[in-house]
């Protein structure tokens, strides 16, 4: 499936309390086709989820924010929306993520900094996963960390 097959008419959320990674993200991401939202935290994120006329397909969030975490930020969004896929995105280690509650290694991580490579192929992996998990704080095994995605 090529890049633009990929994108059509998808919409993602980009969250990130840092503008120029929010701003990066959008322009890659617009660049390969996809309609694109931002949010600088998780009022903003909930705010966009709940008034836009548009399905977002894909929420990418940074999993070390200001005030609400991305993972708390993600159980809030999947009580509403179930199935929302989810992309988090990080700089720090696994260990202090997990720390943050991402816990589970079959969420897709993408490690900043990132190529455009790493992004669209990490957004790709997303649309072709299956159902998110129900608990994405579970932990799979005893001490795992975010896999690499």
């Amino acid at each position: 499936m090529s890049e633009l097959e990929l994108a059509g008419a998808r919409t993602i959320l980009v969250v990130d309390d840092v503008s120029v990674v929010r701003r990066v993200v959008h322009r890659l991401l617009t660049e390969a086709g996809f309609r694109v939202f931002e949010a600088g935290d998780a009022a903003e994120a909930l705010e966009v989820l709940e008034t836009t006329r548009i399905k977002v397909d894909l929420v990418i969030v940074d999993v070390i924010m200001e005030g609400v975490h991305g993972v708390d930020l993600v159980k809030c969004i999947r009580r509403r929306w179930p199935d929302q896929r989810v992309v988090y995105m990080s700089a720090f280690p696994a260990e202090v993520l997990v720390q943050h509650g991402l816990r589970d290694p079959q969420v897709i991580f993408l490690a900043k900094p990132f190529t455009r490579e790493e992004l669209l192929a990490k957004v790709h992996a997303a649309f072709r996963a299956g159902a998110p998990s129900p608990r994405p704080e579970a932990r799979a095994n005893g001490d795992a960390g975010p896999g690499p995605g």
